[in-house]
């Protein structure tokens, strides 16, 4: 089956017979409208641009998601995503405050390959990254879980910073 515009099979190892990487979501799959609007407000800041860089990014202009945006520094060779600001929805989920630490720190072992994953992907690309699990157990309930990963960097395309916003909710 073909990929829609946005969705993505990246090669996050370069290893062959590598597991295959999370799957990328189009943004009308996404239900949540705060996270429809993040990747709006987030084209509005491309400004014609290939990238927004991270001077752009003021987190107060997503108020509207602000206790659910959490901001990565991309290292790259060996890939590695450190948190700049960990949300306080992120830390209470996660039972502390990830600030400054990296993924690899991540206490929860079944999600930290799932997000470094999803990160990887998104800092290989200059648009947004959506994340779409289902049935997501959180908190021993499952829910839907969705997370935008939207790319800041250079002009020539180069993600230094990623900006994830994140929702959750009961499935129907």
């Amino acid at each position: 089956m073909p990929l829609g515009r946005h969705e993505s099979h990246i090669d996050t190892t370069g290893e062959p017979g590598s597991k295959e990487p999370t799957r990328l979501h189009p943004v009308d799959d996404l239900l949540a409208p705060g996270l429809r609007r993040f990747c709006h407000d987030w084209s509005e800041l491309r400004q014609g641009r290939l990238l927004p860089e991270y001077r752009d990014f003021d987190i107060f202009d997503f108020r509207y998601i602000i206790g659910r945006l959490n901001v990565m520094e991309v290292e790259r060779n060996p890939w590695r995503f450190r948190y700049r600001v960990h949300s306080s929805e992120a830390a209470r989920s996660v039972g502390k405050d990830m600030t400054g630490t990296y993924v690899d720190d991540y206490p929860a072992d079944q999600f930290r390959e799932k997000i470094q994953d999803f990160y990887q992907q998104a800092a290989q690309r200059t648009e947004p990254s959506i994340g779409i699990e289902s049935d997501m157990p959180l908190n021993n309930i499952l829910v839907r879980w969705e997370a935008v990963a939207v790319p800041f960097g250079t002009a020539e395309g180069l993600v230094t910073h990623l900006a994830i916003g994140f929702s959750s909710s009961r499935p129907e």
